[in-house]
């Protein structure tokens, strides 16, 4: 089958969720079929080697270059620009009049038999097409925009985020409507969606991990470790990092003074800097070469998060590498753990702080939470299996077309 794959960026390096998803969906779909990947051009010495690395799955690329919009410079201005607009800041950073070109001439001059899109952003563009289309939803995003409305502190922020959400909130749902297929990351995202339209064909693809990159070696296990993973200056994990510490770690600490909170991942904003310069407990790390090594230290890794949607990747990445995980329910949603079996879940700061100090003193319960973890990652999480279930999908649609 020939795709054409079209994504906002190239999907590299895997430093994020979002690009962690679209590749390893990306590389194990061409492991079947011949893939196009149409992406703007990369901005960077970082991202522009992945060119190279996806190449070699015998991937076709052709980027645009990134108008306007699209830059970082200039996010300030059209976020400003959409509060007083019908149109949405999504809409100017995903937009552009030379990718709709590409996308257009490529439809019309290649014989491509399914067309897959990451991200219900890029149903802006126009894919009329009479090939089958999909795009991958890998969170519905008018819930963390209203989520970050809710929990957000600083005026200017909280006014763009609602503004934001209602506005996309009939948008996501109209671009969604215009492909064949809407792919999910969980039934519960899948459900959101139906509910608001009875036009949307769902499937479930859920979020994976490379379950062979990721897991357990000999490392031992510092006792004292508390740790966070991810893009630290994604909203979220800002928000759910701030809060740990607020009303959570001063509870870890009162039982456990010798304990560490080691916060790992890229792109730290200063509010979070500055906790490791008021506490020598607190490490702040910023970008790390191999997140595997931080994940074979800790005893716990914790998702104390209360804005987002989809599922996050750290909790699958924590199960493949063999770590207990304590998580708020919103933090583990999409996933299908078993409370107190694979995952402890805890929202009150009280029952949070509770469950980490009992899981970094308690070795039985800990173990326990590891191998369960473990198995239920081979069982339904690794990569492989959840491209083949995708690509099991677009046969379908095709053969039937």
């Amino acid at each position: 089958m020939k795709i054409l794959f079209l994504t906002p960026y190239l999907p590299y390096p895997l430093n994020n969720g979002g690009l962690i998803r679209v590749f390893h969906l990306l590389i194990n779909i061409a492991s079947r079929h011949e893939v196009t990947l149409l992406c703007l051009e990369p901005d960077n010495d970082e991202q522009a080697a992945g060119i190279e690395v996806i190449q070699s799955h015998g991937i076709q690329i052709q980027t645009i270059p990134a108008s306007s919009g699209q830059k970082k410079a200039s996010k300030r201005y059209f976020q400003l620009l959409s509060l007083f607009s019908k149109k949405t800041y999504q809409y100017h950073q995903y937009y552009s009049e030379e990718m709709q070109t590409a996308i257009t001439q490529n439809l019309a001059t290649n014989q491509y038999e399914l067309l897959m899109v990451e991200f219900s952003q890029m149903g802006y563009y126009d894919i009329t097409s009479d090939i089958p289309s999909y795009v991958d939803q890998h969170n519905v995003e008018y819930e963390i925009m209203q989520r970050t409305y809710e929990t957000e502190k600083s005026p200017l922020r909280r006014l763009l985020a609602k503004s934001e959400w209602k506005k996309y909130r009939d948008h996501e749902i109209e671009n969604c409507e215009k492909f064949t297929g809407c792919l999910t990351t969980s039934e519960r995202d899948a459900s959101i969606l139906k509910e608001r339209s009875s036009k949307l064909n769902c499937h479930v693809i859920p979020n994976g991990v490379d379950s062979d990159f990721f897991k357990p070696g000999n490392q031992l296990i510092d006792p004292n470790v508390i740790l966070f993973t991810g893009t630290i200056s994604y909203y979220p994990n800002t928000e759910g990092i701030l809060w740990f510490h607020k009303h959570i770690w001063p509870l870890i600490k009162q039982k456990k003074p010798e304990a560490q909170f080691c916060i790992a991942g890229k792109s730290p904003p200063p509010e979070v800097e500055s906790l490791a310069a008021s506490d020598s407990n607190i490490v702040v790390t910023g970008p790390v070469d191999d997140m595997r090594d931080y994940y074979a230290r800790a005893a716990v890794v914790v998702v104390p998060l209360r804005v987002g949607g989809g599922t996050r990747l750290k909790i699958l990445e924590g199960m493949a590498m063999q770590k207990a995980i304590v998580s708020t329910s919103l933090g583990a949603e999409g996933i299908d753990h078993t409370d107190n079996k694979d995952i402890l879940l805890r929202d009150s700061p009280e029952d949070f702080a509770n469950a980490v100090v009992e899981v970094m003193e308690n070795p039985e319960l800990r173990e326990g939470l590891e191998r369960q973890g473990r198995l239920l990652i081979e069982d339904k999480y690794d990569w492989k299996a959840v491209s083949s279930k995708l690509c099991d999908v677009f046969e379908s649609e095709v053969k039937a077309a």
